[in-house]
């Protein structure tokens, strides 16, 4: 037998914006609202899995560092990652978004990165969201420092809640009409918006519903995030039905924030 051979004559197609997700190893939901909320924009999102055990704990997280470097070089190790998503709002907290970012370096070096807490953060200003209440799955070993890291970065947080599980298929398995319930109940006089914190929850799925509710602007981590790394790489197109601050461009808006 011959192996015949076929010349490719085809013409290479344009690069298409393509993101870098890491994602903690028991979250069961960051990769699939990331790829709910680009389904249709051409973008391509490239996975990779950070270790991490339940139960989601402050020492557990501070652990997940140890393992990035390696992930972020294994992400699409031949290939192009035009920004990286570090998906784990508590986990950088607990370790530092300076650490997180040493990490992923030593993996990608030169490639931009952006985390779920530290977009959050940017978009509230962008937003001008002086005082805000905050939604978490967490127990409070993990609530505490968020709330302390989102205030020394110059966010008041003038009401917390938590649904106070400890493992990903807990969280995962809150619904988002459950986080638009506990969500509109945290709106008050004084409130600027709202932030649903964690990457592990079905916030982004609440965000439209919960603006037009309470009429302020609403984030919550998987949509921040989203948000910001396409402002790294110069996406200039609006995603709509994930809350305001996508909608609107998100280059211009990246901008607008520095």
């Amino acid at each position: 037998m011959t192996f015949r051979h076929f010349p490719l004559n085809q013409k290479p197609e344009p690069a298409r914006p393509r993101l870098g997700l890491l994602v903690p190893a028991t979250d069961h939901i960051s990769e699939p609202a990331i790829l709910d909320m680009v389904a249709g924009t051409g973008i391509d999102v490239m996975v990779n899995r950070v270790k991490l055990q339940n139960p989601i704990t402050v020492a557990n997280l501070a652990r997940m560092v140890d393992d990035v470097t390696r992930a972020s070089t294994d992400l699409l190790p031949d290939g192009r990652i035009d920004a990286v998503i570090f998906s784990c709002t508590s986990g950088t907290v607990a370790v530092g978004p300076e650490r997180v970012g040493q990490a992923i370096a030593a993996g990608r070096p030169g490639v931009p990165f952006t985390t779920p807490i530290t977009a959050g953060i940017k978009g509230c200003k962008l937003l001008g969201l002086k005082r805000i209440a905050v939604l978490t799955p967490y127990l409070d070993e993990v609530n505490e420092p968020i709330r302390r890291f989102i205030e020394q970065n110059g966010i008041a947080v003038g009401d917390f809640g938590s649904f106070k599980v400890s493992t990903e298929p807990e969280i995962a398995a809150i619904q988002p009409e459950t986080i638009l319930a506990a969500a509109k109940a945290l709106d008050a006089p004084g409130i600027d918006g709202i932030f649903i914190s964690c990457t592990g929850m079905r916030g982004h799925r609440a965000l439209d519903a919960l603006e037009q509710a309470i009429g302020k602007p609403c984030l919550s981590s998987n949509q921040a995030q989203l948000w910001d790394a396409l402002g790294l790489i110069g996406y200039d197109k609006p995603i709509k039905g994930f809350g305001s601050m996508l909608a609107r461009t998100p280059v211009a808006a990246r901008h607008a924030a520095e």
